[in-house]
C-alpha cells in the first residue's frame, strides 16, 4: 500500500471522527449559567438599544436559571415561568410563558425575542442570547 494512501486514509478517518461525533447531548443545568441575570441592552437589526430607567410600577427584566433547567423571569411589567435545556455547540432553548399584560416597548421586545433564541455565549459576568440573524439579548450578572 502506498504511504500516502495510508496516510490520506487516516486523516479522512480521523476527521471523520472528529465531524461525525456531533450527536447532540442535552444537558439539563450548566452551573456558569445559573444564577440570575438583568437584561442591560438588545442588538436588533444592527441598532442597539439600551436599558431604560424603569418608570413607577415597572421592574428590571430578568431571567433566573435555576438547576433542574427551571427558569423564572421579569419582564418589564410581569412574571414569566418556563424551562430551559443547553446542548453542545452553546445551543439552547427557552419554553415557557406569562402575560403580557400593560408591556412597555422594551418589555415587547423582551417577550418576542425569547421564544426565538437559539444560542448563547457566556463570558466573565456577561450572558449574551442570540435570536433571529444574529439579533442579541444582552445581560449582565445579577449581584
Amino acid at each position: 500500500m502506498n504511504k500516502n494512501f495510508a496516510l490520506l486514509t487516516l486523516y479522512m478517518l480521523v476527521f471523520a471522527l472528529l465531524t461525525g461525533c456531533g450527536k447532540t447531548t442535552t444537558i439539563n443545568s450548566n452551573m456558569e449559567l445559573t444564577g440570575k441575570w438583568q437584561l442591560e441592552s438588545i442588538v436588533q437589526d444592527g441598532q442597539k438599544l439600551t436599558k431604560p430607567s424603569p418608570a413607577k410600577g415597572q421592574m428590571d427584566i430578568s431571567l433566573f436559571f435555576k438547576d433542574k433547567g427551571e427558569l423564572e423571569g421579569t419582564s418589564s411589567t410581569n412574571y414569566l415561568t418556563g424551562f430551559y435545556e443547553t446542548a453542545q455547540q452553546n445551543t439552547i432553548q427557552l419554553g415557557g410563558g406569562g402575560t403580557e399584560r400593560a408591556e412597555t416597548a422594551w418589555g415587547n421586545t423582551f417577550v418576542n425575542a425569547l421564544p426565538n433564541v437559539n444560542l448563547y455565549d457566556l463570558k466573565q459576568n456577561t450572558l449574551i442570547l442570540y435570536y433571529e440573524n444574529n439579533n442579541q439579548l444582552i445581560f449582565a450578572r445579577a449581584q
